[in-house]
């Protein structure tokens, strides 16, 4: 596929923001939601907020806040959110030729923002455009503060938040991710990677300590690609790009 010319740097970066703003609600709900968790579970709401400004994992923050008020200690806490963040290694895998032109004080910064949805996002936009490193800050940094923000929220106004399990927004994550995959399953190949990846990741959930099937599940991921998946799919490049297009 050819891509798209790019853009300005300041102008690749609002749109990395305007990509991000349909995830910016499902953002500043879970993390208000977050917030008020946390200081019903005994954190103090700069605690609250230090630690999605720290840690900004939702997943892992949720596992912790559980874990915390179970009291258990403090290097459980910190594998089971190793086990839950594992699957970033492989998502990293796959983004590296995209970051590879991008100074490593840039990489490191954007691996700390590197969430499923900027993934997700930045992958999308890569495929038809060159690799712009303001791109991704946007993208990053517009779901980066909206989580922060929305736990300090949770941590003010917490009882003025609706409970996600009687209005139903509990799925609005997941309906989030469906929405992000439908634009990844352009192959044959790559649906039923889809399809059975999602079915193992169901099936080892049940046998396997938690977050330990995603990883299972990502690496088959990684298997199917590896031996079944086109030989060379590369980020696009100053060699095939039209002429005045600029990489990042």
């Amino acid at each position: 596929m050819q891509a798209k010319p790019d853009v300005p740097n300041w102008a690749a970066f609002r749109e990395g923001v305007v990509d991000a703003l349909p995830m910016v609600f499902s953002f500043v709900l879970f993390g208000g939601i977050f917030g008020l968790l946390a200081t019903n579970t005994g954190l103090s709401a700069w605690q609250s907020v230090a630690m999605s400004l720290v840690v900004f994992a939702g997943s892992a923050q949720f596992t912790a806040l559980s874990m915390l008020d179970e009291h258990s200690g403090l290097v459980a806490i910190i594998f089971a959110t190793f086990l839950l963040n594992s699957r970033h290694l492989l998502m990293g895998l796959s983004m590296s030729p995209y970051y590879k032109s991008y100074p490593t004080k840039h990489v490191n910064m954007l691996a700390f923002l590197f969430v499923d949805e900027s993934y997700a996002i930045t992958l999308n936009r890569f495929r038809t455009h060159p690799s712009n490193m303001m791109y991704v800050y946007g993208t990053s940094l517009a779901l980066y503060v909206t989580w922060v923000g929305g736990t300090w929220l949770g941590t003010v106004a917490g009882q003025w938040l609706p409970d996600p399990a009687t209005l139903g927004l509990g799925f609005s994550f997941s309906a989030m991710f469906l929405a992000l995959v439908y634009y990844q399953l352009y192959s044959p190949l790559r649906i039923i990677t889809f399809v059975a990846c999602g079915g193992a990741a169901v099936v080892l959930a049940f046998v396997l300590p938690n977050g330990l099937h995603l990883l299972a599940a990502g690496l088959l991921a990684f298997g199917i690609g590896y031996f079944l998946g086109p030989k060379q799919e590369t980020a696009p490049s100053e060699e095939n790009l039209p002429k005045g297009v600029e990489s990042a």
